[in-house]
């Protein structure tokens, strides 16, 4: 499995406004290629997993190119794409 992580640093205005996109965000990626799971936190972290590399790039270049990743008040630190080492579920 292939994961895109990113983190973003938020202005102080732009919290009340991406704490209320988190639901959407998320949500929205449940029906893209190769979409597995996925985690955003509500101050700027997002780990998304999809089962295959090319699906990961494929999502990773479009937010990139589509200009997502940096808006006023929000700046990208990290915008990657690794393959995942290790899985661990609790009971």
């Amino acid at each position: 499995m292939w994961t895109v992580v990113g983190v973003w640093e938020l202005s102080p205005e732009m919290h009340d406004e991406w704490r209320a996109q988190v639901p959407l965000m998320a949500s929205s990626k449940v029906g893209l290629p190769g979409f597995v799971h996925g985690t955003w936190s509500q101050d700027g972290h997002a780990i998304q997993v999809y089962d295959n590399e090319d699906d990961a790039r494929r999502y990773h270049a479009k937010m990139r190119d589509e200009g997502y990743l940096e808006r006023p008040g929000l700046r990208c630190l990290v915008w990657d794409v690794a393959e995942v080492g290790a899985e661990s579920q609790a009971p």
